[in-house]
């Protein structure tokens, strides 16, 4: 099939368009953020109480950075497209809420089957992948409802720290035949049973 040189500038056009779009709001959102930077910077040169204000909410406070990028992407929008987001996949037969569970030191413990996959209960940004100890090798997800999810007993993760992650998406396989669960929400331990009844 040939494809005329008149179609050809068109989608050659069309590609240059869209870059140019692309590249006139990657300039104002990062003009935006250098303005909210300076912004805080007059802030904490104005007093002494700003500045102690603003060093206690970042340095001794959990910052919510799920609250913030979830404000900065609908306000500004994303500054890079993530293609994990259009690949994400769905636990469609072993969604956890159907699953049997039992207590498990600060969580719960599901039985599954080994291998199955494990997909997110709600979306948020990757803080920790690694060995905790009970909980073997864990993925922990600050949700963006202020929940912190942690996923104990995962193998085969396939995100990076600092990931944002929409929700039901795929973040690796049940290392044995079950699956931790742990909920914490500004510092407290939530049961499970808890969560279930506010989801």
């Amino acid at each position: 099939m040939k494809v005329s040189h008149k179609s050809h500038s068109t989608i050659k056009k069309k590609q240059e368009d869209k870059l140019i779009k692309y590249l006139r709001g990657l300039i104002t959102r990062v003009l935006l953020s250098i303005i909210l930077v300076i912004s805080i910077c007059i802030y904490i040169k104005l007093s002494a109480s700003n500045k102690l204000y603003v060093s206690e909410y970042v340095f001794q406070d959990s910052l919510k950075f799920t609250q913030i990028n979830k404000w900065y992407q609908n306000t500004l929008g994303k500054i890079i497209p993530n293609p994990k987001e259009d690949s994400t996949m769905v636990m469609e037969n072993n969604d956890l809420k159907t699953l049997t569970y039992e207590k498990y030191l600060d969580g719960v413990k599901f039985k599954t089957e080994k291998n199955s996959p494990v997909s997110l209960l709600s979306g948020g940004i990757v803080v920790f992948i690694g060995p905790k100890e009970g909980y073997g090798n864990t993925v922990i997800i600050q949700g963006n409802d202020g929940i912190d999810y942690w996923y104990g007993g995962v193998s085969n993760t396939n995100i990076n720290l600092y990931d944002y992650l929409e929700k039901e998406a795929l973040i690796g396989e049940c290392a044995e035949d079950h699956l931790y669960l742990v909920l914490e929400k500004d510092k407290n331990y939530i049961s499970y049973e808890e969560y279930l009844k506010q989801v």
